[in-house]
């Protein structure tokens, strides 16, 4: 949100009044600020700030509602990380981004998770159909460091290579039922049905 505000030059709202700003200015920005920050909120948020006449406030409260509340924040995205599994309907580059938002959120509240640690979460999450890789991925490693971005192209070569293989048993199943109507239709063509 401090970056929308920034953008249109309306952060100052959220602050101290500059000294020598005009009251027309000052309106200018207040206003911006203001219409930024309703924009930009649920209509759930909004209507608890919708009293607030200024954007200062309006960032007061909104600081309230959502910071006081760190360590419950925290706890609640360790869970989801911690139990996070990934499921056989989707794909795996949106398993990874889902996993890095969580890494990001819970690094923005100065709870960093060790490099080696992202790469054995990625594991530990991927469905049962996985074993094998991770099996073969942990086997050949020589220390006990795991590098993230090499886990994930092991595991998206892996996805790619299963897709393939769908790919060729459902074409190959497509043409055996195919033939075994040629035939069919041959049989009754030469029994003069």
């Amino acid at each position: 949100m401090k970056a929308v505000l920034r953008k249109d030059h309306c952060i100052v709202a959220i602050e101290v009044r500059p000294e020598g700003l005009s009251d027309d200015k000052w309106k200018e920005i207040e206003n911006n600020a203001i219409a930024n920050l309703h924009l930009a909120l649920a209509d759930s948020v909004l209507s608890s700030v919708a009293e607030k006449t200024t954007a200062k406030e309006i960032w007061e409260a909104l600081t309230r509602f959502y910071e006081t509340k760190p360590l419950h924040n925290k706890i609640f995205l360790k869970r989801k990380l911690y139990t996070l599994r990934m499921s056989e309907s989707i794909s795996v580059m949106d398993h990874i981004n889902n996993l890095n938002a969580l890494f990001a959120k819970l690094a923005a509240m100065d709870y960093n998770i060790k490099e080696n640690e992202h790469a054995k979460l990625l594991l530990q999450c991927l469905p049962d159909s996985y074993d094998q890789l991770i099996i073969n991925l942990t086997n050949n490693v020589l220390t006990e460091i795991l590098d993230f971005n090499d886990i994930a192209a092991a595991v998206l070569q892996a996805e790619s290579r299963r897709k393939s293989n769908e790919d060729r048993s459902f074409a190959s199943q497509q043409t055996e039922a195919l033939q075994m109507m040629r035939g069919r239709s041959t049989e009754r063509n030469s029994s003069g049905c």
